[in-house]
């Protein structure tokens, strides 16, 4: 069952199966009686929810993130290295598509770009 229980619900499904309660109980009242009575159960209550499915082509864009790898950034004419905890900061501060990261060892004219 994946529906809401309302006051009102609870307090007929509890008179369906001659179950005692009040006319004040609060709502989360009635959820425990009906619980502890085996009428309704935690599962009908909060169902479980299955993972969205990702499509292939983007899961490498959650890898970037959840496992990063270690990018250097170094400057062919003047020997400066930059040195990026993941290829997701990389292309942010250097404004380059994270593509152009996961071509290891690439060349970029005047700078060459190593991932580990």
């Amino acid at each position: 069952m994946n529906k809401k229980y309302t006051t009102k619900s609870l307090q007929q499904l509890l008179t369906d199966n001659s179950i005692e309660h009040t006319k004040t109980s609060k709502h989360a009242q009635l959820l425990y009686q009906a619980i502890d009575a085996g009428i309704l159960t935690r599962e009908d209550m909060f169902p479980t929810k299955e993972p969205k499915p990702i499509d292939p082509k983007y899961e490498y864009l959650r890898s970037i993130r959840r496992h990063p790898r270690k990018v250097i950034y170094t400057d062919n004419e003047t020997g400066e290295t930059i040195t990026y905890n993941s290829i997701y900061k990389a292309s942010i501060a250097t404004g380059c598509n994270h593509a152009f990261f996961l071509n290891r060892n690439n060349q970029d004219g005047k700078y060459t770009v190593t991932v580990e």
